[in-house]
């Protein structure tokens, strides 16, 4: 390869890594999804944080079981096991479709964190319900 054709190649290379950075930054903050499913082993879209994750469910509904959903912050680990953080029972959601149940954990390490749904209501494997929305909020000054 030619000095001339390996420095374009070098460019188109550059610029392909550039877009991907900056299309991917998007993902990887703040985030909500309409509807969301409330099955057992859901899992969220990831998003890259420290410090603080804040999560809202708002407008959920479920069949078949009480009304709660318990839901995991999960770290993401490359080459290894990923990390539990914490499991918080989500309970107002369930009162009407304006109504938010929020979680929040805080000290985290900089890193990619997903939501997992790990139980319906007392333990209903084969329960369903969905909420109208989950968000997930990655600032401490609101």
């Amino acid at each position: 390869m030619t000095g001339r054709r390996l420095r374009n190649a070098c460019v188109v290379a550059g610029a392909a890594a550039a877009l991907t950075i900056a299309t991917a930054t998007g993902a990887w903050a703040n985030w909500s999804k309409s509807p969301f499913s409330l099955v057992q082993g859901t899992t969220s879209q990831q998003w890259v944080d420290e410090e603080y994750n804040e999560f809202h469910f708002t407008g959920c509904d479920q069949a078949g079981t009480s009304n709660s959903v318990d839901v995991a912050l999960w770290q993401q680990i490359d080459w290894g096991s990923d990390v539990k953080h914490d499991t918080s029972t989500l309970t107002n959601c369930f009162k009407g479709p304006g109504y938010t149940s929020t979680a929040t954990e805080s000290n985290l390490p900089y890193d990619s964190y997903y939501l997992e749904v790990t139980k319906l209501g007392s333990g209903c494997g084969a329960c369903t319900g969905a909420a109208d929305k989950v968000s997930v909020d990655t600032t401490l000054a609101d």
